[in-house]
């Protein structure tokens, strides 16, 4: 059960939040060229400073986790709808991809540089899930308790939050490797909030996220190394 709050804190609870472990990304990755062990599990440590913080964070509320979207309530629907987005989304997503890096004519290599299982496993338990209870769990769910007025978008209500936590988690991504190119995941990030949105869990968002990440690693491995 939720605890009580000042209404303030769906606004500054997840600004401090997203400002500290941002924080503690950038000195991670600043710090990698210079400590083995960093450069070895640099995401592992910003996954794991995810969890814990937005897990603190939660219990100081009064609250749990699964009042953020996390749990396995109706797992088979969020594999599905996580299914669906990937069929709809990934083949247009490959062309634009072999367009972008003119990969046309080039043959994959499809002997990858690991196995297929650990950057599955690297994706969804130490990437995605920890972004996804960070940005669509805490900071979507906060900011749509504060901000007013939603639209239909899809047969699904979509308030401002959606868009605004999108835009803090490219942001996010760009402020740990300042290429512009990196502010291009506002765009999947706003069908993983529509995801939240439309589920009220995180296990579809979840899914979906880190297949867009495996199949990115895994185009980039067989086109362009």
């Amino acid at each position: 059960m939720a605890g009580s709050r000042s209404p303030s804190r769906d606004w500054i609870d997840p600004a401090l939040l997203v400002l500290s472990t941002l924080a503690v990304a950038v000195i991670v990755v600043r710090l990698e060229p210079v400590h083995p062990f960093i450069e070895a599990n640099a995401t592992g440590i910003v996954g794991a400073v995810f969890l814990i913080a937005t897990w603190i964070l939660v219990a100081a509320r009064g609250e749990h986790p699964a009042d953020y979207g996390l749990g396995i309530a109706g797992w088979a629907g969020e594999i599905g709808w996580a299914a669906l987005f990937s069929a709809i989304v990934f083949p247009p997503f490959l062309i634009g991809f072999r367009i972008w890096w003119g990969t046309s004519g080039r043959p994959f290599d499809w002997d990858l540089p690991w196995p297929v299982w650990q950057i599955v496993a690297t994706h969804l338990v130490v990437v995605a899930l920890p972004e996804e209870l960070l940005y669509r769990g805490f900071v979507q769910q906060s900011l749509g308790r504060a901000l007013k007025g939603r639209i239909r978008v899809l047969g699904t209500q979509v308030g401002w939050a959606v868009p605004i936590t999108a835009a803090v988690f490219a942001l996010g991504h760009f402020a740990t490797d300042l290429r512009p190119d990196r502010l291009a995941t506002f765009f999947p990030a706003l069908l993983f909030g529509w995801l939240k949105e439309r589920r009220g869990g995180l296990i579809a968002a979840i899914l979906f996220h880190a297949a867009c990440n495996v199949l990115s690693d895994i185009l980039a491995a067989g086109y362009l190394r």
